[in-house]
C-alpha cells in the first residue's frame, strides 16, 4: 500500500502535466535592437494577430556584411517576478556547429525544432541573405519539453558573429 507522501506526489505530478498541457500561451511583446548598426539593421520586428487568440511574431534583420560564416547565440529564459529574473535555461553555443551536429545542444535542439520551420535560417553557414521569421506563433506543444508552469516570461536571444555580439531580440510570452 502506498503511503501518503507518494500519493500526493503522484498527484502534484499528474496535476501538474495536465495544466501545462492544456496551457494557452501567446506573444505579448517584442523588442529587437541591434547592437552593430554597421553590420546588420532590424527592419521589421512586430506581433501581429493571425486569428482571434493568435498572434505571430515577425523579425527581418537585413544583413550588411556578408557573407556570415561565424555565428554565435546565447538563449536565456526569464520569469517575471519583481522584474525578469533568470529561469532555468541559459545556454551558448557556435551556431554554426550546431546546425551541424544538433544531438550536442539539447535545449537549442527542441527550440528549433520548433523555431526553424518558419525562418530562412534552416540551412548551415554561411548566411548571405537576410534573415528572416514570419509568423512564428507559439505552440504549447513546445512546453510538453519546457517545463514551464503559469507566469510572464521573456526569452532572449542574443547573436554574435565573429565574437562580437550583433543582436538582441527580447520575446516576452505568457502561459495562462
Amino acid at each position: 500500500m502506498p503511503n501518503i507522501f507518494e500519493t500526493s506526489y503522484i498527484i502534484l505530478w499528474v496535476f501538474t502535466l495536465t495544466t501545462l498541457t492544456l496551457a494557452n500561451v501567446r506573444f505579448t511583446n517584442l523588442k529587437c535592437n541591434s547592437l552593430d548598426p554597421t553590420f546588420s539593421i532590424v527592419e521589421k520586428c512586430n506581433l501581429k494577430l493571425i486569428r482571434r487568440g493568435t498572434v505571430g511574431l515577425n523579425v527581418t534583420v537585413k544583413l550588411l556584411k556578408t557573407p556570415v560564416s561565424s555565428v554565435s547565440v546565447n538563449v536565456a529564459f526569464f520569469k517575471k517576478s519583481n522584474g525578469y529574473q533568470p529561469y532555468l535555461y541559459n545556454t551558448s553555443a557556435d551556431f554554426c556547429n550546431f546546425l551541424k551536429q544538433r544531438q550536442k545542444y539539447p535545449i537549442l535542439q527542441v527550440l528549433a525544432n520548433y523555431m526553424l520551420h518558419r525562418t530562412n535560417i534552416n540551412h548551415t553557414c554561411p548566411f548571405d541573405h537576410d534573415i528572416i521569421a514570419e509568423n512564428l506563433v507559439l505552440n504549447e506543444n513546445i512546453f510538453k519539453l519546457l517545463p514551464l508552469g503559469n507566469g510572464e516570461y521573456m526569452f532572449r536571444i542574443m547573436v554574435g558573429a565573429y565574437n562580437d555580439w550583433k543582436c538582441d531580440i527580447k520575446c516576452y510570452f505568457s502561459i495562462f
